[in-house]
């Protein structure tokens, strides 16, 4: 909700509306918050966003999963993390209703309230946008964070924009953790491929090797082999694989706790990758 430094006043609220903080797009967007407005957040995650081509700022654990199972689902086509709002109007919908607005705390200020994530999905060609928040699940039994929730619902319901209250307990982490894995496979910072469509050429022919004929091994057998047969260094045909799952070309059951040991049965083949998109080293 509202978090930041630890002395908040008016100019400050200037200085980051002057920065453009809460403004823009995709790649353009700029968070509201980011990491490194706080000198110790516990465990606050910088994550490279596939979709978004920008660094996403997310400070809880549990927000970390629900970025990744919203990044992962194929009709969301921009995630905007600490995405503020209008707080002249928080304070009017405060009034109405009886809410007590928050504070900054220790100042008179009333605070710019964030949402975790304001999501955009494109759904029958028509775009939607949805409003999350993440959080743990004892934070349904404090007054205060479950008043400030109603003020953000009720926000939310005048845009006509869903409002979803998303607690740890109810985020299949085995999902994340699979997600978490596949999205691994991609090129890390400085990181070069060999030659310019390495990956590209070996998902290529993974693809085909997969979809012209049956096998019962399990993946990380197959990857073993195809590495020997190409001669490629170990563990290359597995991350080839992760690959194609990024690209839902190899498409995996997440609940599957460990995907790697999956018999290649339970991974349908979708089509031939073509172009896989890698990022980090490009």
């Amino acid at each position: 909700m509202a978090r930041g430094p630890k002395k908040w006043n008016e100019e400050t609220i200037a200085r980051f509306l002057k920065e453009g903080r809460g403004t823009g797009e995709g790649v353009d967007y700029k968070p509201w918050l980011g990491v490194g407005d706080f000198s110790s957040r516990g465990r606050c995650h910088r994550i490279f966003g596939l979709k978004t081509n920008r660094i996403h700022h997310l400070f809880s654990d549990v927000e970390y999963d629900l970025f990744l199972l919203l990044e992962w689902s194929a009709d969301i086509i921009d995630i905007r993390e600490q995405y503020p709002l209008d707080r002249d109007l928080t304070q009017q919908i405060a009034a109405a209703h009886g809410i007590r607005h928050p504070h900054y705390p220790g100042t008179h200020t009333p605070a710019v309230m964030t949402v975790d994530f304001l999501v955009t999905q494109l759904r029958a060609g028509q775009t939607i946008h949805s409003a999350f928040n993440a959080k743990r699940t004892e934070e349904a039994e404090d007054a205060n964070s479950l008043e400030k929730l109603e003020l953000q619902r009720l926000y939310w319901n005048g845009f006509d924009s869903p409002h979803h209250l998303v607690f740890h307990s109810e985020i299949p982490t085995v999902h994340a953790r699979n997600i978490e894995w596949i999205r691994g496979a991609q090129l890390s910072d400085g990181e070069i491929e060999r030659y310019p469509g390495y990956f590209n050429e070996y998902a290529n022919r993974m693809a085909d090797e997969l979809t012209r004929s049956q096998r019962s091994e399990s993946l990380s057998d197959y990857c073993a082999k195809f590495d020997i047969k190409c001669g490629l260094e170990a563990g290359t045909g597995l991350r080839v694989a992760r690959l194609l799952m990024q690209s839902r070309v190899l498409m995996p059951d997440l609940s599957q706790p460990n995907l790697y040991d999956c018999p290649l049965p339970a991974f349908k083949v979708t089509a031939r990758p073509g172009n896989l998109r890698l990022v980090g080293g490009m």
